[in-house]
Order: structure tokens, then sequence, then C-alpha cells
């Protein structure tokens, strides 16, 4: 007994595929339909589990190339079994890429709202706890380490760049002379506060290096633990953090009754063009010593 034929729009209408779809597959050389004297291509019931195959393996993400080269072969075969072993690295691959990308997006929305919530006012906040990547002597330098861990280490983006200063108050450790008076060499300047520069830290958030998956031998980094701080956002024309923001942020820590680190720990989230100039968004933490 012959085998049940079907016209393309019959498949068309049993599979759901598109005429389009069926022709492309015979393109492909995946389908192969038997043209009779009247013109009309038909296709038998092989044809149909034929399909249910391709679908399948459409599926499984393998590529048409792939298909026809997979559908003569035993699925028990080292070949066929090789190729879903290779399919299933590739696939686990790809989550792990559609994770870093969705911590990203998350991060950033965490980011944007305490943006929003910190920018212009005081509050305590703990920074987070994290792993210190490595650190750089210049600005320049911690820049360049951010870009070469970036490019080499996929997710490694999510690295912050901690810029480190030190706050001094300006005052000299003997500023009075036996009289009780200023040093007349020393002016009104010398007395006013100042940050200086000490180096920048490559830090990692514990959460984010968690929910990355990262690929990256974490042993040799330090751990940093969270620490209470005062804390601020701000933005800025100037990519280092204006010391009078410092002050005022001492200022009001003395005010809770705290007593505030000479550490300053500074990040730019993100910068914008604005009237054609750099505006930094920062975000400053600045230690507890006691409290």
């Amino acid at each position: 007994m012959g085998q049940q034929e079907y016209l393309i729009g019959d498949v068309a209408a049993i599979t759901g595929l598109s005429r389009d779809t069926l022709r492309f597959y015979e393109k492909k050389g995946i389908l192969t339909g038997r043209k009779k004297a009247n013109g009309y291509r038909y296709f038998t019931e092989e044809d149909l589990y034929l399909l249910v195959r391709i679908l399948f393996s459409r599926k499984l993400n393998l590529g048409l190339d792939t298909t026809r080269e997979l559908l003569p072969s035993d699925p028990l075969s080292p070949d066929y079994q090789e190729t879903l072993q290779r399919q299933v690295r590739e696939e686990m691959e790809a989550i792990r890429s559609h994770k870093q990308t969705l911590q990203r997006l998350l991060s950033m929305r965490k980011i944007y709202g305490g943006v929003e919530t910190c920018k212009g006012r005081f509050c305590m906040k703990t920074f987070p706890a994290a792993l210190l990547m490595c650190t750089a002597d210049s600005l320049e330098d911690g820049l360049r380490q951010w870009f070469l861990l970036s490019q080499k280490y996929p997710g490694l983006d999510m690295v912050y760049i901690y810029d480190c200063y030190q706050y001094r108050s300006g005052f000299t450790l003997e500023p009075w002379e036996s009289d009780g008076t200023f040093p007349e060499a020393l002016s009104q300047a010398d007395y006013e506060a100042e940050l200086s520069y000490q180096r920048s830290c490559l830090v990692l958030y514990k959460e984010v290096m968690e929910a990355m998956e990262l690929d990256y031998d974490f042993s040799g980094c330090k751990v940093l633990t969270e620490e209470t701080c005062i804390h601020t956002v701000v933005e800025t024309r100037e990519a280092r953090p204006d010391v009078s923001v410092i002050s005022a942020m001492r200022r009001w820590a003395a005010d809770q009754g705290l007593v505030a680190s000479p550490d300053v720990l500074v990040t730019s989230n993100f910068s914008r063009i604005q009237e054609d100039s750099n505006s930094y968004v920062q975000e400053i933490y600045i230690p507890l010593l006691s409290g």
C-alpha cells in the first residue's frame, strides 16, 4: 500500500509552517518534494516525520546546515553526540552571557534609583562588600587597568574605579609662632582644606560577582568588608571631587556626633555631555573612625 501524498498546502496546514518556509527547506536540500506529471510537488508521510526532526533540531538552536548533516546520522553515533555536546556548551555560554547582561541592567537601574534618592543630601550608608581587584598609582593607570580587565574577561566591565583621596584640613602641626601669631610666611590659603590623590582602586561588588558567574580566579583578590560611611551623590563638571563638598560632609558627620576618616572614596557612576562639556555624577563615601 502506497503512502499518503500531500501537496505543499496540505503540509503547511498540518505543520503550521508557511509555504515559504517549506520552499526554503527544499532550497537548502533538507526537504525534497517529488514533482509529478501534473506539475505539482508532492510530499509523503516520511517527509512529515522528517519535518518533526527538522523542527526539533531548530528548537535545539542547531543551524540548518548542521541539521542537514545530522538528519542521516545515527543519534547514538559519536559525531552526533559530539554535536549535541558542543551545542550544550554554546547554550551554557549564551545563558551566562544573558545573565551578565541582565545583571548590568539591574545594576544600572539600581544606580539611577540611588542617584535620585541620594543626590544632594548626606546620609549614612554601608559601603558594599567587595573584592579589591587591583590598585593603580594614577587616574590614567586606573582607567588603563579597567580597559584591560573589561576586554580580557567578559563581565569585568562591572568593576568600579574608586579614586581614593585623603582630606587635610590645611592646618600645620605647628601653626603658631612663639608669640602666638601665625607665621608671616604662611598665607590664608595655606590653611584651607585640600584633597590629595592617593591611588585608584578597582573594586568588584560581591553581589555582582555572584550574579555574573565570571570566569576569573578571584583567589588573589583582597576582600573588602562592609563599612559604615558618610555618603552622598553629586553632579559636577570636574572629575575630581569638590573639597567643599567633602568639608560639608565632615561637618554634617560632626553634627551627628560622628568622627570621619580622612579617607575619601569617589566613583563616577556615569558622565554626560552638558553644554558642550562633561558632567560627572559622583558617588562619595567617607568611612567613619568612630561613632
